[in-house]
């Protein structure tokens, strides 16, 4: 007779999965409340949150691995860099979607990637912007250190001191990211308020009808005892 298969270590290792998807759910839930939350300290004005600096980077190491999906603005910058890198050995229309690809994403400033960023960081989208843009400063840096920009390049004059042109990008990319991410924030929260407004007017409204109703089955019923 064969013998029962021990699932205890299997169902365990179920458990310990769960447990961490419960956990890795619930923070994210937290610091989407907490950037959702105003600071009890001082009244929060509704067109523009002033950034809460400590806490906020106190919480950027679980901000940065709360979400899966921010992993992407770095793989598309990544992507950029290795287009430009190879930007020699393309040609036809390979050559075109990578030329086009580094204009909207990777160029600098990458708006379009900073803006993705901070529209999905739950909260200091501002400091993820700023880490993601001296990211890409540093991308850059390889680039002109290893002197790939040319005449035709419209980032730097290949005649330009590379250093220079190395902080200058570091800072526009810096300078830029934050920005754009912090109005991701504001624009993706801007959104989230409308959503919620026009579903409580949508609630008020059905109220109401449901009550015009309730009165008017009401009055119906009233009528058909009088007529009797």
């Amino acid at each position: 007779m064969a013998r029962a298969k021990n699932t205890s270590r299997a169902e365990a290792r179920r458990r310990a999965r769960a447990a961490t998807r419960t956990e890795h759910d619930a923070e994210t839930r937290e610091l989407t409340a907490e950037s959702e939350q105003p600071a009890q300290d001082q009244p929060r004005p509704s067109f523009f949150n002033p950034p809460r600096f400590r806490e906020d980077l106190r919480l950027l190491p679980r901000i940065l691995t709360s979400r899966r999906l921010l992993i992407v603005p770095p793989l598309m910058l990544l992507i950029g860099f290795a287009l430009t890198m190879m930007a020699g050995q393309l040609v036809g229309e390979a050559a075109a979607i990578a030329d086009l690809y580094v204009q909207l994403f990777f160029l600098p400033p990458a708006l379009l990637t900073f803006f993705l960023a901070g529209f999905i960081a739950p909260r200091a989208s501002y400091l993820v912007g700023a880490l993601l843009g001296a990211f890409s400063g540093l991308l850059w840096a390889i680039i002109i250190f290893a002197g790939l920009t040319t005449a035709a390049d419209p980032v730097t004059d290949p005649q330009a001191d590379a250093a220079a042109v190395t902080s200058y990008l570091f800072v526009l990319n810096v300078g830029y990211g934050t920005f754009a991410a912090a109005f991701a924030a504001w624009y993706r929260d801007f959104l989230r308020r409308m959503q919620e407004q026009g579903r409580a007017r949508r609630a008020e409204r059905e109220a109401k009808e449901r009550e015009r109703r309730r009165e008017q089955r009401r009055g119906d019923r009233q009528s058909v005892r009088r007529t009797r």
